[in-house]
This record gives C-alpha cells, sequence and structure tokens, in this order.
C-alpha cells in the first residue's frame, strides 16, 4: 500500500515548516518563490490536503451543515437539493443531520454541527435549539431557520417561512370552489407552521360562511395514530347529522396516510370526500391529489446562499405557497 503523503513530507520536500505549507495552501502571505517551492512538492508528491486540517488553520470547516425533522417528508428533499446545488458551486458540501422528530436528537446535533465549526448551519428544528445558533450566529457562523420565524433575531440568524396563513386560504378557497362546505381537519401537532395553516383556513371558511368547528380538527403525531384522526372526524360529521365532504391535511408527512385511511374504509375521492393536501411529491400527481405547494427547492437555494453572501442584518423572508389543483376535490363549481 502506497503511504499517503503528509503535510510534513511536503514540508520537508519543499525546505519549509509546516506552518508555512499552511499558510501557502490557504492563500497566506509567503514569497513568490517559496509559494512556487511549496506547489512543486506539493504535485511532486501527489499531496491532498486534509479538509479538517485546513478547517482548523482556516478557524471553520468548508461545510455547510443541514439539520432536518424528518426524511421521510417530501418537504426536505428538494430543500436539500437547493442547499447543496449552491454548497457545490461554492467550494463547500453539505453535511446531513436527519433527527428523527426528536427534541434531544435536534439539540445534540445541532452541537455537533457547532463543534465541527460548520461553514453555516440551516435548521428546521424548533424553539430547543434558538440558544445555540444564536450563539453560533454572534461567533460568526450565519444560521438560517427554515419553516418558522425567529423573534428579536441577531444578525447572522435568518429566518425562512412560507405564507402559511395563504396555504389555509387557499385550500379554503378551492374547496368553496367545489362546492364543498363540511369540512375536517387532519392536523401533525403544534409547530408554528400547523397552527398558522389551520388559522388561515378557518378565517377562509368563515368569510365564506362555513366556520370551522373546534373540534372538526384533530391531530395525529405519527401515520400510526391518522386511521383513529380520521375515524374521529368521520364520526363527528355522522353524530352532528352533517356528514364531511371534506378533509384537510395540513402537512405532506401524512398525506399517504390519511388518503389510506379514506380509501380502506370505501370512501370514495372525490365522489363521497374531498381531498386537499401540503406539499406536491410524484405520488400526488399520479394518484390526482389537489396539493398545496411549497417552493422547497427555492427555500434550498436561498437558505444556502444567505451562508455563502453573509449579508449584515438578520434577513427573514416568506414564500408564497401555489395551489396545485387536481381531480382530489371534484370539479370546480364556481369561477
Amino acid at each position: 500500500m502506497v503511504k499517503r503523503a503528509t503535510i510534513g513530507d511536503v514540508a520537508a520536500d519543499a525546505g519549509v515548516s509546516t506552518a508555512t505549507v499552511s499558510r501557502v495552501l490557504n492563500g497566506g502571505a509567503v514569497t513568490e518563490a517559496t509559494a512556487s517551492r511549496v506547489w512543486e512538492a506539493v504535485a511532486r508528491l501527489e499531496y491532498t490536503p486534509n479538509a479538517l486540517t485546513k478547517g482548523v488553520f482556516a478557524g471553520r470547516s468548508s461545510t455547510i451543515g443541514v439539520v432536518i425533522r424528518d426524511l421521510s417528508s417530501p418537504f426536505y428533499l428538494d430543500l436539500i437539493r437547493g442547499a447543496d446545488e449552491v454548497a457545490a458551486a461554492n467550494d463547500s458540501l453539505v453535511m446531513l443531520a436527519n433527527t428523527f422528530r426528536r427534541v434531544d436528537r435536534e439539540v445534540a446535533q445541532v452541537r455537533t454541527m457547532d463543534e465541527q465549526r460548520v461553514r453555516g448551519l440551516i435548521v428546521t428544528t424548533g424553539e430547543a435549539t434558538d440558544g445555540r445558533t444564536r450563539r453560533m450566529a454572534g461567533n460568526g457562523t450565519p444560521c438560517v431557520i427554515v419553516a418558522r420565524s425567529v423573534r428579536d433575531a441577531p444578525p447572522g440568524l435568518h429566518s425562512i417561512t412560507l405564507d402559511d396563513a395563504e396555504a389555509g386560504r387557499l385550500m379554503a378557497a378551492h374547496l368553496a370552489e367545489c362546492g364543498r362546505s363540511s369540512i375536517g381537519v387532519v392536523s401533525s401537532g403544534r409547530r408554528p407552521s400547523q397552527i398558522r395553516r389551520t388559522a388561515g383556513l378557518r378565517r377562509a371558511l368563515a368569510d365564506l360562511g362555513s366556520p370551522l368547528p373546534e373540534d372538526a380538527v384533530t391531530v395525529a403525531e405519527s401515520e400510526e395514530e391518522v386511521s383513529g384522526a380520521v375515524g374521529a372526524l368521520l364520526a363527528r360529521g355522522h353524530d352532528r347529522g352533517a356528514p364531511l365532504d371534506a378533509i384537510v391535511c395540513t402537512t405532506g408527512r401524512l398525506t399517504v396516510a390519511v388518503h389510506s385511511a379514506l380509501t380502506t374504509r370505501g370512501i370514495a375521492i372525490p365522489g363521497d370526500i374531498a381531498f386537499v393536501t401540503m406539499d406536491d411529491f410524484p405520488w400526488a400527481a399520479a394518484l390526482g391529489i389537489t396539493v398545496v405547494a411549497q417552493p422547497s427547492y427555492q427555500m434550498g437555494l436561498k437558505a444556502a446562499e444567505l451562508i455563502v453572501d453573509r449579508p449584515g442584518g438578520p434577513v427573514a423572508l416568506v414564500f408564497a405557497p401555489t395551489l396545485v389543483a387536481r381531480a382530489s376535490c371534484g370539479e370546480r363549481r364556481t369561477a
């Protein structure tokens, strides 16, 4: 096995110190003659700089950290793709961590990214990590929080969110256009985005004359809880003599589970019940599911650009959602 050349080998071959080799490799100030000797030794020995060593001398690695909550959500896949494209164009790599929706893992992964001295950090975590990201931003590591805003953000701590209230309004308007008025909601919990989407839906339905009762909103924290949540909504409508004619899912993560909970009960979509959900993905088109899409790829691009460009103050960006109408809500009956 051929031994990999080290920085010490390059220094010995060029007749300089390892500190001088590091200065040359990192663009530091040395004489032209010294730089030439070092680069000739690098080529002769086929030396590849150790990224960790370079990071030590630079005070920071070239890696952009991305901490996400759940890889099963279609939203995150395009977000990562956008961030990776910007990273690759700026001589960086993406270091990805999945927290499996556990707060303890969110805290641990963000701490690890800080310890690794990443170039910047993109997170979709909850408020438990805000203390660390604030300190990172204060120490010169730009951080971007995706899917929620940050109060009193310091310079270097940015946020990228969706106009979630508008997402709810788009859902309500489309259901009304399709003649649906008895609506149930499946949400995934108390995340700010879920709350805002439900609030936007409720306000829009009230304006349209179809108020959304409090007990018409159910919570399913996981796919395993979806069938029970859907069953509760159906039973509520039956007990009140006003059977549901539409179900809204406020998170793309539960789309397949909600769709399955309806079809396994023999409920026809859209003949018996209309169905609209968040986030577009290939199977949504194949199943004819109407969705409100987030521009997650563009959100990932912009998040990474904020890290690379390093704007002086905190930046808070809000992206607009888009309704993608398919067959799952039936035909529009009004213009």
